[in-house]
């Protein structure tokens, strides 16, 4: 039997917020150590989840926010979708009171999914579960960049903003913008340039070796997952493989990847 679970919430949700009070008090009525968290207070205190389950009761976001704040990294989570797509939710709110009790007995499997990790040339930014966008300092300018594996240039030109995806990520952003859906079964990164004013084309690459982005713009702007984001300048940013991985709760037998296509081709 799990002994605690964290429930973040989005505070915009009015049923969220519902059952996360009503999740809250199941559990405890059961002797389980519970604890509410609202999704969007996680980001601005840097609180970390300490549980042995999280459950999200939002969308997308709310599952990402929940991620980037684990104190331990191979916490599963377990997606209820409040939001538009749910792409990366697992349930819809009345699926819960169904599966609850078998998932805190932990009858689920876990489906494991890779990140990516960013450097700059001194440091490192963080790990990337859906993607990194980098666009211009200000809203308006163009970044000229260059896309560089083992020593040799395979994209070079000005854009509104590139994209580099994991494979989880390809069906998200990546993909309103043009790029491949990729099964994230595979350890590739997607790099996908947003609006090029140069002639280029999404990449699909190995992540056998480090990847490169030379920015020569002076001033460039780095989001990761939409939720972490600094300005640097001129810098170059690294990319990998993490030795992180995101651990999803699945309690359904249709492939994960099948369900987000199907939704985003809706």
């Amino acid at each position: 039997m799990i002994k605690k679970v964290a429930i973040v919430y989005a505070s915009i949700k009015a049923k969220a917020v519902e059952m996360a009070s009503e999740l809250s008090k199941h559990l405890s009525s059961m002797g389980i150590e519970n604890e509410v968290l609202d999704s969007e207070c996680l980001m601005e205190t840097r609180k970390k989840i300490i549980a042995n389950l999280v459950i999200t009761l939002g969308g997308d976001g709310t599952i990402l926010r929940s991620i980037h704040s684990l104190a331990d990294y191979r916490t599963p989570i377990l997606g209820v979708n409040f939001g538009r797509g749910g792409y990366l939710s697992e349930l819809d709110p009345e699926e819960v009171p169904v599966v609850l009790d078998s998932i805190l007995k932990e009858n689920f499997e876990v489906e494991e999914t890779l990140k990516l990790s960013v450097y700059t040339e001194n440091r490192k930014l963080g790990d990337v579960v859906n993607e990194v966008y980098i666009s211009g300092e200000r809203i308006g300018k163009v970044v000229e960049f260059e896309v560089v594996r083992d020593g040799y240039a395979l994209l070079d030109g000005v854009a509104d903003g590139v994209i580099i995806s994991t494979p989880l990520g390809s069906t998200a952003y990546a993909m309103s913008a043009g790029g491949p859906a990729v099964d994230h079964k595979l350890d590739v990164v997607v790099i996908v340039p947003v609006c090029p004013l140069t002639r280029m084309s999404p990449l699909v690459l190995p992540l056998d070796s480090f990847i490169t982005l030379r920015l020569k713009t002076p001033k460039f702007h780095v989001l990761i997952d939409g939720q972490i984001g600094e300005v640097l300048d001129r810098e170059k940013l690294i990319i990998s493989k993490s030795e992180q991985t995101v651990r999803f709760v699945r309690v359904k037998r249709e492939y994960s990847f099948a369900r987000r296509l199907r939704k985003r081709l809706r």
